[in-house]
């Protein structure tokens, strides 16, 4: 297995050397193409690949999952992206060796996830290497098999902000969702009280860390300030005696 650092590395190499695009390369000679850049990183860390040079033999072979994005927060560092055609789509044009697979998307790009925050895309394209900042058309993800996607490059966890989760009905847990959407998946439900670590915020979201997962809480349930402020309760006859303490020091009592 190949650390996601190191993979990364390697495909940023690749890239700075700059190869034009060329189909059936891998960066070694001064070309390359989108799964090549995949392949070219692989082989600089150590591991050859053992398969067909395509993005739809990768989408089918050489993932151990493959999801649909929903937001930035599914992906992580060191994953493949792609771009799909689906058999609708005029442009699909699905190799014929895969035309009887359950899968039918053309998965016709592939990039490396280099960060999540903020997004980095790194992808082999004409004429020559690119860096994606938003999702834009890609919209498939996973894990590559060779490689451990460790989840922490491109995100400075080391200073994340402790905040509580509280707000409305305090018998009720707040959902954590796996997109910033009202209408994504709940990925977790946070007892309120709860601390959690903001590794993103701003806007109506917060992406959060919460014990080993992470997900989108709504910003209206985060109460920043680490929980310190304390409520501090004076019975009414302490309060009598503190006035008439007050009164006597300015005279205003006869």
């Amino acid at each position: 297995m190949i650390d996601a650092e190191k993979f990364i590395s390697a495909a940023e190499e690749i890239a700075a050397e700059k190869p034009a695009y060329k189909l059936g390369h891998s960066g070694n000679d001064g070309y390359c193409d989108c799964i090549g850049l995949i392949i070219g990183a692989m082989e600089r860390c150590g591991e050859k690949w053992n398969g067909i040079h395509g993005s739809n033999y990768a989408a089918r072979n050489a993932m151990t999952s493959l999801s649909k994005i929903i937001g930035t927060g599914d992906m992580q560092p060191g994953e493949a992206v792609f771009k799909a055609y689906e058999p609708s789509n005029p442009k699909w044009d699905l190799p014929e060796r895969y035309r009887e697979s359950r899968d039918q998307r053309d998965y016709y790009h592939v990039g490396i996830v280099v960060s999540v925050y903020p997004l980095r895309i790194l992808h082999m394209t004409t004429p020559s290497p690119k860096m994606d900042t938003s999702i834009g058309g890609w919209r498939w993800h996973g894990k590559l098999k060779k490689i451990r996607a460790t989840g922490s490059v491109g995100k400075e966890e080391t200073s994340m902000e402790t905040v509580i989760i509280a707000g409305g009905d305090i018998s009720k847990p707040i959902h954590m969702r796996k997109a910033a959407s009202t209408s994504s998946v709940i990925v977790a439900d946070i007892p309120q009280g709860t601390e959690v670590e903001i590794i993103e915020g701003g806007g109506t979201w917060n992406y959060v860390k919460y014990g080993n997962q992470t997900g989108y809480v709504m910003a209206k349930f985060v109460q920043h300030g680490n929980g310190t402020e304390e409520t501090v309760t004076v019975s009414r006859a302490e309060l009598e005696k503190a006035y008439d303490i007050i009164g006597d020091l300015l005279g205003l009592r006869g």
